[in-house]
C-alpha cells in the first residue's frame, strides 16, 4: 500500500512537498526583513572567503600569463613535466600576488597622503571660513531677484546651519557612530588580508577544487542536468569575471584621465574628486553621476564656475567612456537594455548595498541569458521563430506563420540541441593538481 511506485503515495509526497514549500515561502515573505538580515550576517561571516574568490579572479589572469612565460623559458630544460608544472605554478602565484600587492600599495601610497592633505586643507580654519563665504556668495547669486533675496541678506544661511549642527547634533552619538565606522573599516581590512591568503590557496589548488565541485555535481545529478550545470557555470564565469575585471580596469583609466584633465583645467580637489569618479564608475548606469555630483558639490563650495567646468568635463568624459573606452575594454555591450540594468542595480543594491550594485548587473545578465535561452528553446521546439522582431505585431500565434514563410527557412527542432557557448578547455584544466596532498 505504501510502495514508492504507488501513484497515491507519489501524489501524497508531491502534495506534502507543495504544502511545505508554500509554508516556507509564506514565512520568508512575512519575515523578509529578518531573512535579509540573516543573509547579510552570513555574508559578513564568510566575507573573507568572498574576498578570496574575488582576489583570485583578479590575480588568475596574471598567474596564467606568467605560467606561459615560465613554460617557454624553462621548457627546454631537463625537467620532468610534473616538476615544470610545479615550477610554473609556484612562480605564477608568487608573481600574481606580488603584482596585486604592488598595485594596492601604489594606490595607497599615492592617494592616501594627497587625500589627507586635501582634507586637512579643506577643513582648516581659514579654508572653512573661505568655504562658508563662497557658499553664502553662491546662495546670494542664486536667489538674486527672487522673494528669498531679502531673507538671505538678513540671515546668514551658513551660520544658521552651523548653529543648528552645534545645537542638534549629539556629540556622543556622533562619536559612537564614528567609532563603529572605524571598527567596520578595520574589520573589512582584516577580512581582506585573510582573503589574500584564501586567494593564494585557491590559485594553488584551483584545478583540484574544480574537480571536486564537478565530481559532486556528477554524483548528485543526472548526466543531462550535470552538463547543464557545467554550462551555466561557464556562462557565469565569463560574465562575472569579465565584467568585474573589465570594470576595474575601465574605472582606473577613467580616474586617471579625470585627474589629468582636472590638473590641466586647474580645478581644485583634483585627486579627491577623481578618486570618487573612479570608484563610483564601477557601478553601472548611474554610478558615474554619483561621482560627478560628489565632486561637483565639493568644488561648488569653493568656486561655482569651476564646478560647472568640472561637471561639463566629466559628462564629456563619461560619454567617451560609455561609447569608446568601456565597450573596448568589456568587449561589447552586456546584451540587456538600460531598463534592465536600472532594475538590476535598484533591486540588488537595495538588498545587498554597494556589493549588490556592483554585482547586480553581471548576475542579472546571467539570469537574463538563461531565461532567454529557455524561451528560445521552447519556441524552437514548437517550430516557431526565435527572433523577437517576429512578435511585435502579432495578434495570434497563427500570425507567426506568415513571418516564417517570408523570412525563415523551415526548421525542425532536435531535442538533443543545446545552447552552444564558446568554451576553452584550458579554462578548467590547464595543469594537474599542484596542491599538497
Amino acid at each position: 500500500m505504501f510502495r514508492k511506485d504507488n501513484r497515491y503515495f507519489a501524489l501524497g509526497i508531491t502534495l506534502l512537498s507543495v504544502i511545505i514549500i508554500s509554508v516556507l515561502f509564506f514565512v520568508v515573505l512575512t519575515n523578509i526583513g529578518t531573512v535579509l538580515g540573516a543573509i547579510r550576517d552570513v555574508l559578513g561571516i564568510v566575507s573573507s572567503v568572498i574576498y578570496g574568490f574575488a582576489f583570485a579572479y583578479i590575480m588568475n589572469p596574471v598567474m596564467k600569463f606568467t605560467e606561459k612565460l615560465v613554460r617557454k623559458a624553462f621548457g627546454g630544460w631537463n625537467m620532468t613535466e610534473r616538476g615544470l608544472r610545479r615550477l610554473c605554478r609556484a612562480i605564477g602565484v608568487t608573481v600574481a600576488v606580488l603584482v596585486f600587492l604592488a598595485i594596492v600599495y601604489g594606490l595607497i601610497a599615492s592617494v592616501v597622503p594627497k587625500v589627507y592633505a586635501s582634507l586637512r586643507d579643506l577643513f582648516a580654519g581659514d579654508s572653512l571660513d573661505s568655504l562658508a563665504n563662497n557658499a553664502n556668495s553662491t546662495i546670494e547669486k542664486i536667489v538674486k531677484g527672487t522673494k528669498l533675496e531679502k531673507w538671505v541678506k538678513s540671515h546668514d544661511p551658513i551660520a544658521y546651519v552651523q548653529n543648528w549642527v552645534t545645537k542638534e547634533v549629539d556629540v556622543f552619538s556622533t562619536l559612537s557612530v564614528a567609532f563603529s565606522e572605524v571598527f567596520g573599516v578595520a574589520k573589512t581590512l582584516f577580512n581582506m588580508v585573510i582573503g589574500i591568503v584564501v586567494a593564494i590557496y585557491l590559485l594553488i589548488s584551483k584545478e583540484r577544487f574544480q574537480a571536486q565541485a564537478k565530481k559532486l555535481v556528477v554524483a548528485m545529478f543526472k548526466t543531462q542536468r550535470a552538463d547543464r550545470i557545467f554550462e551555466i557555470a561557464r556562462l557565469t564565469n565569463r560574465s562575472l569575471g569579465g565584467f568585474i575585471i573589465g570594470k576595474l580596469i575601465d574605472s582606473f583609466i577613467i580616474g586617471v584621465i579625470s585627474y589629468i584633465g582636472m590638473l590641466i583645467l586647474k580645478l581644485p580637489y583634483a585627486l579627491i574628486a577623481s578618486v570618487f569618479v573612479g570608484i563610483t564608475n564601477i557601478i553601472p548606469f548611474f554610478g558615474p553621476l554619483i561621482g560627478i555630483v560628489i565632486g561637483g558639490i565639493l568644488i561648488l563650495l569653493q568656486n561655482p564656475l569651476q564646478a560647472l567646468y568640472f561637471v561639463i568635463f566629466e559628462l564629456i568624459l563619461q560619454q567617451i567612456d560609455g561609447n569608446i573606452i568601456g565597450p573596448r575594454i568589456l568587449g561589447g555591450k552586456l546584451g540587456i537594455s538600460d531598463f534592465w540594468i536600472l532594475v538590476s542595480i535598484t533591486v540588488f543594491g537595495g538588498l545587498f548595498s554597494f556589493p549588490g550594485m556592483l554585482l547586480g548587473v553581471p548576475v542579472f545578465t546571467v539570469i537574463y541569458a538563461l531565461i532567454a535561452q529557455a524561451v528560445n528553446n521552447s519556441v524552437r521546439r514548437k517550430n516557431l521563430p526565435e527572433e523577437t522582431e517576429a512578435y511585435y505585431s502579432i495578434l495570434a500565434v497563427a500570425d507567426l506563420e506568415e513571418y516564417k514563410k517570408q523570412y525563415l527557412e523551415p526548421t525542425v527542432f532536435n531535442s538533443a540541441d543545446t545552447f552552444e557557448t564558446e568554451y576553452d578547455p584550458d579554462e578548467d584544466f590547464e595543469y594537474e593538481d599542484l596542491s599538497v596532498q
